[in-house]
């Protein structure tokens, strides 16, 4: 992002940032406004930084947390087992209670007819319109 030249506006307040700000010719020419609720951010236009924050090779590289993977686990078991209890909701229902199984035939049965006979009918119209 240092060696963007062209933005005109940048606002990267209330993102909990820190370590320094990387030297360039854009991120420095920013108010300090833009930077504001970053509380651990420094060097040009904010607080200058030590010299621990200074040096690159210090910085902790970033790990995941475990309550994201926590999060994660969470949400994938709770994706498998809402597609279980709907899939078997409903294809256990049509297997189990014959009147269903054959009320959702006839409907498919119904639908594929109306769509076939259409789809006839709409070719039949468009040979007629170019045929003359």
């Amino acid at each position: 992002m240092s060696h963007l030249n062209f933005l005109g506006y940048l606002n990267l307040s209330c993102n909990n940032f820190n370590g320094t700000i990387p030297m360039g010719t854009q991120l420095q020419s920013f108010n300090a406004s833009s930077y504001i609720a970053n509380p651990e951010l420094c060097r040009t236009p904010l607080k200058s930084c030590t010299t621990k924050e200074e040096n690159p090779k210090t910085a902790k590289p970033y790990t995941e947390n475990e309550d994201d993977d926590s999060a994660k686990e969470s949400l994938y078991l709770g994706m498998g087992v809402g597609f279980t209890v709907g899939f078997w909701g409903i294809f256990g229902s049509l297997f189990l209670i014959t009147k269903w199984m054959h009320a959702y035939y006839r409907f498919i049965d119904r639908v594929g007819d109306k769509l076939y006979v259409t789809s006839i009918v709409k070719l039949n119209n468009f040979d007629k319109l170019w045929s003359g």
